[in-house]
């Protein structure tokens, strides 16, 4: 799923195929009719997800910071990342970056000034040409490559930088 760029040939099989990763990794549970039963990933959810800052960051009260992140999709492309900054001004849009290409991620990029100290939570989502939305809270019964639910980033916006000593744990 994320690495069709790298497919060289492909073969028929008459039964689903039960290696490792198929039986393992590339399912997820479907529960609709009635008895749960796996079923193989088919197509990659809509997902962004937040790279930079990390989780526990410190930013600088008043001083422009760069989220930036990737998001990447099934077959529609992506058409638009937003993010949350937690600081009471709701879903506002991130800046797509690259060219669009067929299953490649997008890397996106959003600029933010904390004007307040304290913590903050950041989050993001994909929207794709299909309209799919990827959701607030994780959903049941997927896990691995089917978890496509926000992963929100915590951050403390401070009042000034810290010392070098403090930055460090060794």
């Amino acid at each position: 799923m994320a690495w069709v760029k790298w497919i060289t040939d492909i073969t028929v099989v008459e039964q689903p195929f039960l290696g490792y990763w198929q039986a393992r990794d590339y399912f997820r549970w479907e529960r609709s009719l009635g008895e749960p039963r796996l079923v193989p990933l088919a197509e990659m959810e809509v997902k962004a997800q937040i790279a930079r800052p990390v989780q526990g960051a410190r930013l600088i009260a008043g001083q422009p910071y760069r989220i930036f992140g990737a998001a990447w999709s099934g077959e529609a492309a992506i058409r638009q990342v937003q993010v949350c900054t937690g600081d009471g001004r709701g879903w506002r849009e991130g800046r797509l970056l690259e060219t669009e290409r067929p299953f490649a991620w997008r890397l996106w990029e959003y600029m933010w000034t904390p004007e307040e100290v304290g913590r903050f939570i950041l989050r993001c989502r994909a929207i794709d040409g299909a309209g799919c939305v990827q959701p607030d809270l994780q959903r049941s019964d997927c896990e691995s490559y089917a978890a496509n639910w926000i992963v929100p980033v915590e951050v403390t916006v401070v009042p000034e930088p810290q010392t070098y000593e403090e930055e460090f744990v060794i």
